[in-house]
């Protein structure tokens, strides 16, 4: 019996060792997601701390002054000279924020993979769409209140692989209805659908009114996701 006895407790005793390491486990994943929320609240409030302090001394003229302690929990704080403004950056697998979304508090903008760029090159008279991969040239073909004839080839006119660090080849791309030549060509205008340096995506709109009897108005929209090394196209009709 004692033989028994003994066997039982060392059996007993691995099972609740085992049952531990399998609570830790489990709860692991949960602990990581709430130090790394904990983390971006701390982090969120001291940027908005921030941004009261800049506008506070550009209010108060040349030559003013504050200072500002810096205590990071996490993550990266970066200055970009070029786009004049102040980044934190926390890499984690917890999902504190909803993948490729945007919420701007002030001056303050909130949000994950947000490395797309959509601003119009005026030099070229072009439109672009940037992230870490790709960058795309678009024709800027009138407006909203003066459209202009175009075909549906000149739309896209370049693209840039920043992995491979050459332009890809691209002889045209042409974007029809029913494979129809008439509703390749018509009058209409190109957009950025939303402009800015830090967006989880970046879209160009090219708007086009046809002689095409089956569909007279249509759109293609570009899309460049953040971190995505190619385009979405997408077509709707337009009333």
């Amino acid at each position: 019996m004692k033989g028994i006895s003994i066997s039982t407790e060392v059996i007993f005793l691995a099972v609740i060792v085992t049952l531990v390491f399998l609570v830790y486990s489990m709860s692991a994943p949960v602990i990581y997601s709430m130090q790394a929320a904990s983390i971006f609240e701390q982090t969120k409030s001291f940027m908005l701390e921030l941004d009261d302090a800049i506008q506070s001394v550009a209010s108060q003229g040349k030559g003013s002054r504050t200072s500002l302690y810096v205590t990071m929990g996490a993550g990266t704080l970066e200055m970009d000279d070029e786009l004049d403004s102040i980044k934190w950056a926390l890499e984690t697998d917890s999902m504190v924020v909803s993948p490729r979304s945007m919420q701007q508090i002030g001056h303050l903008t909130i949000g994950s993979n947000l490395d797309v760029r959509a601003y119009e090159n005026t030099t070229l008279g072009l439109f672009v769409l940037e992230n870490q991969h790709l960058k795309v040239h678009f024709s800027k073909i009138g407006n909203e209140s003066s459209h202009q004839v175009y075909n549906t080839s000149d739309i896209l006119t370049g693209i840039y692989n920043k992995d491979l660090d050459e332009w890809m080849d691209l002889e045209r791309l042409e974007v029809s209805i029913d494979s129809n030549p008439d509703s390749m060509n018509g009058t209409g205008y190109t957009e950025i659908v939303v402009e800015g340096d830090t967006l989880p995506r970046g879209q160009v709109k090219a708007h086009m009114s046809t002689s095409y009897s089956f569909l007279n108005n249509y759109s293609v929209t570009f899309t460049l996701e953040s971190g995505s090394d190619f385009l979405i196209i997408e077509g709707d009709e337009q009333f």
